[in-house]
């Protein structure tokens, strides 16, 4: 399973990434897996910290769009964080 948290570009995605890795929440840049042919990206991470990857985000400041969960089966649907 994977958990996304929107970001509105690659650059912000990667700032974001290095944030969290930076406290302890493993974290990586990617193209937003509901963009289809768009230019979306997001911070890829593990279920379990997107609530705390979210919180220490917001805390500093950036600018989060929405979060999606990715199951076993490829199915992504809309977190409700």
């Amino acid at each position: 399973m994977e958990a996304y948290i929107g970001l509105r570009s690659l650059t912000y995605a990667q700032r974001a990434s290095r944030y969290l890795t930076g406290r302890g929440i493993p974290a990586s840049a990617a193209r937003a897996p509901w963009s289809g042919e768009g230019c979306a990206y997001a911070l890829r991470l593990r279920p379990g910290d997107l609530e705390r990857g979210r919180e220490e985000l917001r805390r500093a400041g950036f600018d989060l769009g929405k979060s999606y969960l990715r199951d076993r089966g490829g199915t992504l649907r809309e977190a409700g964080t």
